[in-house]
């Protein structure tokens, strides 16, 4: 009845990769909620094929097409090609397939796309706004109990207009938004990712992603998590804990990671550590975390619990440029941090931003001396990525108040690794230069 679908994401450079992480965790969490209400679901992991170039998507779907009518694809902004591609198909096989889109791209640009000069305005019939998990269910049970997979002009039903966090566009060309979506203020009420619904045919999954909260108090101007997911919110430990017990029970997997910022309340924190301590598990893990606030204290409980890598978004070294950009963190107390989590030997994974906006030549200079001076050693790595403006994010949103010029305008090279815009105080060249010397500084940590 229902397939979801994630389109390939994987670059080049991951698909020799020995850890085959699992799709989107929202598309697991619909996979279990819809489960839940009895109604037949399965996962199509278009990743799974990304290592074998010569099958086709179309090749694959055919085999979907005679036990599904409804099809829910996931986007990000650098895959909606791939995934409007994917739409496409499903609708020349049959014009009354039922398309829904979800994902943060389609979240805040659902005007844009279902608009009468974009080519998605007859493909794509629903995109869930926001956290779909209840949205979605509600569109499914609506569909079915309506049979509107049958009668197109069905879309004038007015119990759809009650489905919070759903837009569509009508016959007649009217785009309709039903309102932020409902969300599940406690996320210990969803159901455990069903991961028994991915298929281990091709490739077994190696790393398990565990969200341990949705949403967050930041506000960076290069994210748009804070407006997808709006109140942080935290799940229990218990929760958390009876996921990990249901990874373990699969054994393919090799890792596990644990996001956002497990950090960012103190008390979980502990709480979190403890819980490894209090219940030895087989699995090792990781995390991502804001180093800033890593005292020596709380490195010590991370290795103590068994942390075998840390993850963490530093941006820049210019207290200037972070706040600039909204990213209210001390460079100082990040060396700091970093010292800490060394002194008890924990890998980490330093994350970097080029070509945000106020950075400059000598403010990139001084990140790249920052660090020379950090103490990381050969298990350590940076990244650096490319400032991108998502939609949603304030670089997005706020672009004539940040003084960025979008030159890019090719969704499929929102990815982090291309230049999308250009500065006041940094041209194309500048930031061509900058790019050539941040890969330098990643292979000789590599």
């Amino acid at each position: 009845m229902v397939l979801l679908i994630n389109p390939k994401t994987r670059k080049p450079t991951e698909i020799n990769s020995d850890y085959f992480r699992e799709p989107n965790l929202g598309i697991l969490y619909l996979a279990a909620l819809l489960d839940n209400h009895n109604i037949d679901v399965e996962i199509l992991d278009l990743e799974q094929y990304v290592s074998n170039q010569s099958i086709r998507t179309e090749d694959v779907l055919k085999s979907y097409y005679d036990f599904h009518n409804i099809y829910a694809i996931t986007s990000l902004t650098n895959t909606f090609s791939k995934a409007l591609g994917i739409a496409k198909l499903i609708k020349a096989k049959d014009k009354n397939n039922i398309v829904v889109f979800g994902g943060p791209h389609v979240s805040f640009l659902y005007n844009e796309i279902l608009s009468d000069t974009s080519e998605a305005r007859n493909i794509i019939d629903f995109i869930c706004v926001g956290e779909a998990e209840i949205s979605f269910v509600q569109l499914v049970n609506c569909i079915i109990s309506k049979h509107l997979y049958t009668d197109v002009s069905a879309k004038t039903n007015p119990k759809l207009k009650k489905i919070k966090g759903l837009a569509y566009r009508t016959e007649k060309g009217e785009i309709i938004y039903t309102g932020d979506s409902v969300a599940y203020n406690n996320l210990d009420k969803l159901p455990l990712p069903a991961r028994y619904k991915l298929s281990p045919v091709l490739e077994d999954y190696t790393v398990a992603n565990i969200i341990v909260n949705r949403g967050c108090p930041n506000q960076c101007s290069f994210c748009s998590r804070q407006n997808l997911f709006r109140q942080p919110r935290i799940r229990s430990i218990k929760s958390i804990l009876s996921e990990i017990w249901d990874i373990e029970s699969y054994h393919s997997y090799k890792f596990m990671n644990f996001y956002d910022n497990v950090n960012i309340n103190y008390q979980f924190f502990q709480e979190f550590c403890n819980m490894f301590l209090n219940h030895p598990l087989s699995l090792p893990w990781g995390c991502e975390i804001r180093v800033d606030s890593i005292t020596d204290s709380t490195a010590k409980l991370l290795k103590k619990a068994g942390c075998q890598v840390i993850a963490s978004g530093i941006e820049s070294a210019s207290k200037r440029v972070l706040q600039q950009n909204f990213k209210f963190q001390d460079p100082k107390k990040v060396k700091e941090g970093i010292k800490n989590i060394k002194k008890y030997d924990i890998p980490i994974q330093t994350y970097f931003v080029l070509g945000l906006p106020g950075e400059t030549t000598q403010s990139f200079k001084k990140t790249i001396e920052f660090i020379k001076e950090l103490p990381l050693r050969k298990e350590d790595t940076i990244n650096f990525f490319i400032a991108t403006p998502y939609p949603g994010s304030r670089l997005w949103d706020e672009r004539e108040k940040f003084g960025i010029n979008i030159f890019e305008n090719d969704f499929s090279k929102y990815d982090c690794e291309h230049l999308i815009f250009e500065t006041e105080d940094l041209s194309q060249i500048d930031l061509k230069e900058m790019l050539t010397q941040a890969k330098e500084m990643e292979k000789y940590f590599s």
